[in-house]
């Protein structure tokens, strides 16, 4: 799970006393996996829990484009241009955000009323009323949510990212006669990877940085540093996830509760 008890403070606080953990939990449990199938559609939800690290955090860059917040000005017409802007600004507050205010919309509105043996009751406090829907921050914290969602499908929708970014590489051959400078390797069955590369006197790699990763590559693909004696070459070990023409989403324009 990416959320956990002590995500729910502050702005989201919910009560989390002992027996109230392992409900919040299972809501947890459940609702995160429902809103992130639908933000992202089964295929590609599935490609970005696999995406996750040991701290739950994207190693692509596509998925970390959209798991992080942003803003964006809205240059296009179509998908939602009227749902998700603020004076036509694309505007997210990041995926935990998002989750955070759906998981505190399910919870609130269903512990509102309790379970008795006489059915269902709503619970009344000596000194206090319960709040009516004009001043419940459950619905402000599921549109502010959703306004999130949206944003991050626009997003998807727009740009149509594709995946197979070089993320880790080794070096197969350390070549020589080479010159300090910007390479394009050729090979393997992506384009666009970029490097800044760095040759001890000899000529041969010393050290590389990554400009850009490249899009459609494959693990275990090999590519060639053209120049030099044309003989340096790098093995691609691990390519990002994240193909945004794999999107089949759901465009949410209401909540499903109306």
């Amino acid at each position: 799970m990416l959320l956990d008890l002590d995500d729910f403070t502050g702005k989201y606080e919910l009560h989390t006393g002992m027996y109230d953990q392992a409900k919040l939990l299972e809501y947890i449990q459940i609702y995160e996996e429902q809103y992130l199938i639908d933000l992202f559609g089964a295929s590609l939800y599935d490609d970005f829990i696999n995406d996750l690290d040991n701290n739950n955090y994207p190693e692509s860059p596509n998925f970390q484009k959209v798991f992080d917040p942003f803003h964006l000005d809205n240059t296009s017409n179509g998908f939602l241009t009227s749902y998700n802007t603020y004076n036509n600004v694309i505007v997210s507050k990041g995926i935990l955000d998002m989750l955070k205010g759906f998981i505190y919309f399910e919870y609130v509105k269903d512990t509102a009323n309790q379970i008795t043996s006489q059915g269902q009751k709503i619970p009344q406090g000596e000194n206090s009323l319960t709040a009516t829907t004009l001043y419940n921050m459950m619905y402000t914290r599921y549109w502010e949510a959703l306004k999130t969602y949206r944003a991050i499908q626009w997003y998807i929708y727009r740009y149509q990212l594709q995946a197979g970014q070089v993320l880790n590489y080794g070096v197969l051959n350390i070549g020589n006669s080479y010159n300090d400078g910007i390479y394009f390797p050729v090979g393997g069955t992506g384009t666009g990877f970029k490097i800044n590369c760095f040759f001890d006197p000899s000529g041969s790699i010393g050290d590389i940085a990554v400009l850009d990763e490249g899009i459609n590559y494959s693990s275990g693909d090999e590519v060639t540093l053209i120049g030099g004696n044309n003989s340096a070459k790098l093995l691609i070990v691990n390519v990002g996830k994240g193909d945004y023409s794999k999107w089949n989403g759901v465009a949410k324009q209401m909540a499903y509760w109306l």
